[in-house]
Protein backbone atom coordinates (compact mmCIF):
# COMPACT_ATOMS: atom_id res chain seq x y z
CA UNK A 1 0.00 0.00 0.00
CA UNK A 2 1.44 3.36 -1.02
CA UNK A 3 1.72 5.90 1.80
CA UNK A 4 0.78 9.57 1.45
CA UNK A 5 4.45 10.53 1.52
CA UNK A 6 5.31 8.07 -1.26
CA UNK A 7 2.34 9.32 -3.30
CA UNK A 8 3.54 12.91 -2.94
CA UNK A 9 7.04 11.82 -3.89
CA UNK A 10 5.64 10.16 -7.01
CA UNK A 11 3.87 13.38 -7.96
CA UNK A 12 7.08 15.30 -7.33
CA UNK A 13 9.15 13.04 -9.59
CA UNK A 14 6.56 12.93 -12.37
CA UNK A 15 6.27 16.74 -12.60
CA UNK A 16 9.83 17.61 -11.56
CA UNK A 17 11.52 20.73 -12.91
CA UNK A 18 15.13 21.38 -12.00
CA UNK A 19 14.38 24.85 -10.65
CA UNK A 20 14.45 26.03 -7.01
CA UNK A 21 11.10 27.79 -7.41
CA UNK A 22 9.41 24.58 -8.57
CA UNK A 23 10.67 22.65 -5.54
CA UNK A 24 9.76 25.40 -3.08
CA UNK A 25 6.27 25.81 -4.54
CA UNK A 26 5.74 22.05 -4.46
CA UNK A 27 6.66 21.92 -0.78
CA UNK A 28 4.43 24.89 0.02
CA UNK A 29 1.48 23.21 -1.73
CA UNK A 30 2.07 19.99 0.25
CA UNK A 31 3.19 21.61 3.50
CA UNK A 32 0.25 20.30 5.51
CA UNK A 33 1.63 16.77 5.23
CA UNK A 34 5.34 17.42 4.82
CA UNK A 35 5.60 19.71 7.86
CA UNK A 36 3.69 17.38 10.16
CA UNK A 37 5.47 14.04 9.79
CA UNK A 38 6.29 12.66 13.23
CA UNK A 39 6.98 9.02 12.44
CA UNK A 40 8.04 6.92 9.46
CA UNK A 41 6.38 3.63 8.55
CA UNK A 42 9.31 1.74 7.02
CA UNK A 43 12.77 2.07 5.43
CA UNK A 44 11.42 2.82 1.97
CA UNK A 45 9.33 5.70 3.27
CA UNK A 46 12.33 6.96 5.27
CA UNK A 47 14.44 6.89 2.12
CA UNK A 48 11.79 8.98 0.36
CA UNK A 49 11.69 11.43 3.26
CA UNK A 50 15.50 11.84 3.19
CA UNK A 51 15.49 12.52 -0.55
CA UNK A 52 12.63 15.03 -0.27
CA UNK A 53 14.48 16.80 2.55
CA UNK A 54 17.57 17.03 0.35
CA UNK A 55 15.56 18.47 -2.54
CA UNK A 56 14.06 21.25 -0.42
CA UNK A 57 17.40 22.12 1.18
CA UNK A 58 18.99 22.30 -2.26
CA UNK A 59 16.30 24.73 -3.39
CA UNK A 60 16.36 27.11 -0.43
CA UNK A 61 20.17 27.09 -0.26
CA UNK A 62 20.30 28.20 -3.89
CA UNK A 63 18.01 31.06 -2.86
CA UNK A 64 20.55 32.10 -0.17
CA UNK A 65 18.07 31.35 2.61
CA UNK A 66 20.84 30.18 4.90
CA UNK A 67 19.09 30.50 8.28
CA UNK A 68 16.13 28.54 6.95
CA UNK A 69 18.51 25.93 5.53
CA UNK A 70 20.10 25.32 8.93
CA UNK A 71 16.74 25.30 10.74
CA UNK A 72 15.08 22.93 8.24
CA UNK A 73 18.06 20.58 8.28
CA UNK A 74 18.10 20.52 12.09
CA UNK A 75 14.36 19.84 12.31
CA UNK A 76 14.39 17.00 9.80
CA UNK A 77 17.70 15.45 10.90
CA UNK A 78 16.26 15.03 14.37
CA UNK A 79 13.46 12.87 12.94
CA UNK A 80 15.69 11.13 10.39
CA UNK A 81 18.32 10.12 12.94
CA UNK A 82 15.65 8.88 15.33
CA UNK A 83 13.94 6.79 12.65
CA UNK A 84 17.23 5.43 11.29
CA UNK A 85 17.96 4.13 14.77
CA UNK A 86 14.44 2.76 15.31
CA UNK A 87 14.28 1.04 11.92
CA UNK A 88 17.89 -0.22 12.02
CA UNK A 89 18.48 1.65 8.77
CA UNK A 90 22.12 2.74 9.06
CA UNK A 91 22.55 1.97 5.35
CA UNK A 92 20.42 5.07 4.65
CA UNK A 93 23.27 7.27 5.88
CA UNK A 94 24.25 7.51 2.23
CA UNK A 95 24.94 10.32 -0.23
CA UNK A 96 21.47 11.81 0.25
CA UNK A 97 21.92 11.88 4.03
CA UNK A 98 25.43 13.31 3.72
CA UNK A 99 24.01 15.87 1.30
CA UNK A 100 21.64 17.12 4.00
CA UNK A 101 24.60 17.60 6.34
CA UNK A 102 26.52 19.28 3.53
CA UNK A 103 23.80 21.88 2.98
CA UNK A 104 23.67 22.55 6.71
CA UNK A 105 27.45 22.89 6.81
CA UNK A 106 27.58 25.27 3.82
CA UNK A 107 24.75 27.40 5.20
CA UNK A 108 26.36 27.56 8.65
CA UNK A 109 29.64 28.60 7.03
CA UNK A 110 27.86 31.36 5.08
CA UNK A 111 26.42 32.56 8.40
CA UNK A 112 29.96 32.49 9.86
CA UNK A 113 28.89 29.84 12.34
CA UNK A 114 32.15 27.93 12.02
CA UNK A 115 31.61 26.07 15.30
CA UNK A 116 28.68 24.34 13.57
CA UNK A 117 30.19 23.82 10.12
CA UNK A 118 33.62 22.50 11.16
CA UNK A 119 32.36 19.38 13.06
CA UNK A 120 30.02 18.60 10.14
CA UNK A 121 32.89 18.51 7.67
CA UNK A 122 35.11 16.58 10.05
CA UNK A 123 32.37 13.93 10.11
CA UNK A 124 31.81 14.02 6.34
CA UNK A 125 35.51 13.67 5.53
CA UNK A 126 35.59 10.65 7.83
CA UNK A 127 32.62 8.96 6.16
CA UNK A 128 33.76 9.86 2.63
CA UNK A 129 37.55 10.44 2.75
CA UNK A 130 37.90 10.59 -1.06
CA UNK A 131 35.45 13.47 -1.44
CA UNK A 132 37.56 16.52 -2.31
CA UNK A 133 34.62 18.90 -1.87
CA UNK A 134 34.19 17.89 1.78
CA UNK A 135 37.94 18.28 2.34
CA UNK A 136 37.91 21.76 0.83
CA UNK A 137 34.93 22.87 2.89
CA UNK A 138 36.65 21.57 6.01
CA UNK A 139 39.66 23.75 5.12
CA UNK A 140 37.42 26.79 4.57
CA UNK A 141 35.57 26.27 7.84
CA UNK A 142 38.75 25.63 9.81
CA UNK A 143 40.21 28.82 8.34
CA UNK A 144 37.10 30.75 9.38
CA UNK A 145 37.29 29.33 12.89
CA UNK A 146 40.95 30.37 13.15
CA UNK A 147 40.46 33.79 11.55
CA UNK A 148 41.15 35.48 14.86
CA UNK A 149 44.59 33.83 14.89
CA UNK A 150 45.28 34.90 11.29
CA UNK A 151 44.39 38.49 12.15
CA UNK A 152 46.51 38.37 15.31
CA UNK A 153 49.53 37.18 13.32
CA UNK A 154 49.03 40.02 10.83
CA UNK A 155 48.93 42.58 13.64
CA UNK A 156 51.98 41.15 15.45
CA UNK A 157 54.04 40.93 12.26
CA UNK A 158 53.02 44.46 11.29
CA UNK A 159 54.16 45.71 14.70
CA UNK A 160 57.51 43.92 14.27
CA UNK A 161 58.05 45.74 10.96
CA UNK A 162 57.20 49.07 12.60
CA UNK A 163 59.71 48.31 15.33
CA UNK A 164 62.36 47.53 12.74
CA UNK A 165 61.83 50.72 10.71
CA UNK A 166 61.22 53.16 13.54
CA UNK A 167 63.15 51.58 16.38
CA UNK A 168 66.59 51.18 14.82
CA UNK A 169 68.08 53.77 17.12
CA UNK A 170 67.01 51.74 20.16
CA UNK A 171 68.17 48.33 18.91
CA UNK A 172 71.93 48.29 18.72
CA UNK A 173 72.54 44.69 17.63
CA UNK A 174 72.27 44.26 13.86
CA UNK A 175 71.41 40.56 14.27
CA UNK A 176 68.36 41.37 16.40
CA UNK A 177 67.14 43.96 13.89
CA UNK A 178 67.48 41.44 11.05
CA UNK A 179 65.69 38.78 13.13
CA UNK A 180 62.78 41.19 13.78
CA UNK A 181 62.61 42.07 10.09
CA UNK A 182 62.74 38.42 9.00
CA UNK A 183 60.02 37.28 11.39
CA UNK A 184 57.78 40.18 10.40
CA UNK A 185 58.19 39.68 6.66
CA UNK A 186 57.99 35.89 6.67
CA UNK A 187 54.97 35.96 8.97
CA UNK A 188 53.07 38.40 6.77
CA UNK A 189 54.00 36.69 3.50
CA UNK A 190 53.08 33.24 4.85
CA UNK A 191 49.80 34.51 6.28
CA UNK A 192 48.84 36.39 3.10
CA UNK A 193 49.66 33.38 0.95
CA UNK A 194 47.46 31.17 3.14
CA UNK A 195 44.60 33.68 3.03
CA UNK A 196 44.90 34.03 -0.76
CA UNK A 197 44.87 30.26 -1.28
CA UNK A 198 41.80 29.73 0.92
CA UNK A 199 39.81 32.64 -0.54
CA UNK A 200 40.73 31.78 -4.15
CA UNK A 201 39.84 28.10 -3.78
CA UNK A 202 36.58 29.04 -2.02
CA UNK A 203 35.56 31.34 -4.90
CA UNK A 204 36.31 28.58 -7.40
CA UNK A 205 34.33 26.00 -5.41
CA UNK A 206 31.24 28.21 -5.03
CA UNK A 207 31.19 28.98 -8.77
CA UNK A 208 30.83 25.28 -9.65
Amino acid sequence: MTSNLERIYGDFRSTFENKPDFVIDFFVNNSLLLNNINTINDKNELKVFIEMTWQYLNAIYQKDRFNETVDFADKNLKLIDSEISRLYADDLKDDWYNGILHFKGMAAYRLRDYKTSTPIYKYLTTTDPKNDSFKNWLNYSTYGQKLWLVNTINVVCGLLLLIYFFGKAYIELFEIRILILSIGLLGLIGNWAYEYYIKRSFRQATKQ
